[in-house]
């Protein structure tokens, strides 16, 4: 036996030509049944009869020793052959090199069916795949902060030492992005995409890269319901001084279950407002916040929402940054009244200028927010020209017309108005609804005592009134033009109007110059955003800009273009929450930045989509059939599962079944 062991071992390297093996006792059986010589005694009758008794007794049991033998070294030698099974049904087989993307996004802290989180499979599954691949094999990983190289190797257990370290981020990479790594570092090998694949579905570039082998595990979360903040705006897109202005905020669901959710305002941290969004039977709800211009801290805030399904997007961050100074143009001539001048000249608010009409600059009007033609009769071809170059940059010009403004000269303004008859007419009072009018009158009273004009000029190109006559004639009006273009229907005169003498006119004034320079600043921007503006009035030659948080500054790579500043925003390194803007020391004003909305709005796969991607040689779909299992898959699909240890444990039962016929039969 043990020369047959022995001659097993020796044809270990030869497979399943061990086999032969199994004729050994065989051969040792037969050895047994040699004839011997033979020697006659006498009286030896009985004895044979007993012997032949005997040997037909035994020979049953000599062959099941036999066939008990033959099967223990054919288990043996089957053992040592280390034999799999798996399933035929794809082609793949195991590389030398391995990359494992793991997708660390927010969206995988959903739960899958299993009650554990999406994310926390996802790294058991990439532990799983490190212990189904032989030693020596090369591994390479990568994650959504790109917090590696790609180029740089791990052995088995450094990997997976790795992985318990990885943390979950406000950032996602898309398919098309991941394969662009890939391909930089030249990697060629078995691709792992561990992820719940949202916004990933662009494969296209994936399909036709048939130098590596993909597998792509398919994972479904338990429960996709949650609430988010779908977006956020002003009503007016400035804020300042002591005029209120609206909030919206508009909440999505992704299903019904969440029918009513209570949603709080802070600002700089303390609670301002609250409020109850009812969904009815829709997915999207709004709400609004008043916010009155005064308050301190505007630049921080942050909605927060009681949302029982998902956590890490319940909180929303934005920032509303004081508006620059708005720059304001009055062109006069020598009869013009000087109201606008007492109205703009000491105000914080405003940048303010007068030119005489004789004396155009070409240059500071274009530098203007916010232009003033105030009663000016024959305005020059220069003037007109800079009018038409501010409306068509997106500037805000206001035309009051002279008592001899002539219809012709309106007309090369841009405004098509004819004469009208000089009555001296009410006016009716404003429409509250009107953005221009919010937050100018603590009630809304309709029996508001209005001011008096003339109606010196019918527009004939109005495209909105803002203020109109009793009769229905248009006193204050957007005129239809490539810009924003305003026109008063009649002089500023105390002779032709009580306009400038009434409550109204400083809000109305303010309202339409503060509207004119929108804030460039964004309310908020997402973690996934590549660019950011933000206005800047002065630079420091050489100055540097820092984005400063609790967790520690960056500096994103900047550049000033005219009077914005403009700033890539390294998104594997920045997170949800208030970046102060910082140039040098001094705060500048305050960015935000919140989780992309692809990370919130979860959808359920497509599984005809992966079916599809399955049907590619180089794609393997693990849990395509329902079991999700990583190293199942592996060793069903690809490994195949071992047999040595069944066959060695074989071999060890025929060897005892030896053992007991030889020994008690």
């Amino acid at each position: 036996m043990i020369a047959t062991i022995t001659f097993l071992i020796f044809l270990n390297d030869l497979g399943l030509w061990g086999l032969i093996a199994g004729v050994i006792p065989i051969i040792i059986h037969l050895f047994n049944l040699r004839r011997v010589k033979r020697v006659e005694f006498s009286n030896t009758t009985l004895l044979r009869r007993i012997k032949e008794e005997s040997s037909a007794k035994r020979r049953p049991i000599e062959l099941l020793v036999l066939f008990s033998r033959i099967m223990a070294i054919s288990l043996l030698v089957i053992a040592f052959a280390q034999p799999v099974i798996k399933d035929e049904s794809t082609s793949a087989s195991l590389g030398t090199d391995v990359l494992i993307y793991l997708d660390n996004s927010l969206s995988l802290s959903a739960h899958g069916e299993n009650g554990a989180s999406n994310f926390d499979e996802m790294v058991n599954d990439g532990s799983s795949i490190a212990d189904s691949y032989p030693e020596g094999t090369s591994y390479h990983f990568v994650e959504n902060a790109y917090g590696n190289s790609l180029t740089t190797g791990f052995t088995r257990e450094s990997l997976k030492e790795l992985l318990t370290e990885v943390e979950q981020v406000g950032v996602d990479r898309d398919a098309q992005e991941l394969y662009s790594r890939i391909k930089g570092s030249d990697f060629v090998g078995d691709v792992y995409l561990l992820s719940d694949f949202q916004g990933k579905s662009d494969f296209t570039s994936i399909r036709k890269d048939s130098a590596n082998q993909y597998f792509v595990k398919l994972i479904q979360s338990e429960s996709l319901d949650n609430v988010f903040v779908d977006s956020v705006f002003l009503e007016n897109s400035y804020l300042s001084g002591e005029f209120s202005n609206l909030l919206n905020v508009t909440l999505r669901r992704n299903y019904r279950d969440n029918e009513e959710v209570n949603i709080k305002l802070l600002i700089d941290g303390q609670l301002y407002g609250t409020g109850e969004v009812d969904f009815g039977n829709q997915l999207v709800a709004n709400h609004v916040f008043e916010l009155q211009g005064a308050l301190p801290g505007l630049e921080r805030i942050e909605l927060q929402i009681e949302d029982p399904t998902l956590q890490f997007d319940n909180s929303f961050y934005l920032s509303i940054n004081k508006v620059d100074r708005v720059r304001v143009i009055e062109v006069y001539d020598e009869n013009s009244p000087s109201f606008l001048n007492a109205l703009f000249e000491d105000n914080e608010a405003f940048q303010f200028d007068r030119i005489d009409s004789r004396f155009v600059d070409n240059e500071l009007l274009s530098s203007a927010n916010f232009l003033l033609i105030n009663q000016i009769q024959k305005p020059s071809n220069q003037l007109i020209s800079s009018v038409n170059g501010l409306l068509e940059s997106g500037g805000t010009v206001v035309v009051i017309p002279s008592a001899k403004s002539g219809e012709g000269e309106l007309s090369r303004l841009g405004i098509r108005a004819n004469a009208e008859s000089q009555e001296r007419v009410k006016l009716s009072s404003p429409d509250f609804e009107n953005p221009l009018y919010q937050g100018v009158f603590e009630d809304e009273d309709e029996n508001i005592e209005m001011p008096e004009a003339t109606v010196s000029f019918r527009v004939l190109n109005s495209e909105l009134d803002y203020l109109q006559f009793v009769n229905g004639r248009s006193y204050l009006s957007k005129v239809i033009s490539d810009g924003n273009l305003f026109f008063f229907a009649s002089p500023f005169d105390i002779k032709y109007s009580s306009f400038p003498s009434h409550a109204l006119f400083v809000p109305v004034m303010y309202k339409l110059a503060l509207g004119s320079k929108v804030n460039l600043s964004n309310l908020y921007y997402y973690t996934d955003s590549e660019t950011v503006f933000f206005p800047i009035d002065e630079v420091n030659p050489g100055s540097i800009f820092q984005l400063s948080s609790e967790a520690g500054q960056l500096t994103p790579d900047q550049r000033i273009d005219g009077d914005r500043l403009v700033l890539e925003i390294p998104k594997d390194l920045i997170r949800a929450g208030h970046y102060s803007l910082m140039q040098e020391s001094e705060s500048v004003g305050t960015l935000s930045f919140n989780i992309p909305k692809s990370e919130s709005d979860l959808s359920p796969l497509d599984p005809a989509f992966f079916s599809e991607l399955a049907e590619l040689n180089h794609v393997t779909v693990m849990g395509l059939e329902g079991d999700g299992d990583v190293k199942r898959f592996l060793e069903a699909k690809i490994i195949g599962t071992s047999l040595w240890k069944y066959a060695l444990l074989g071999a060890l039962f025929f060897l005892f079944v030896e053992i007991i016929l030889i020994r008690y039969l």
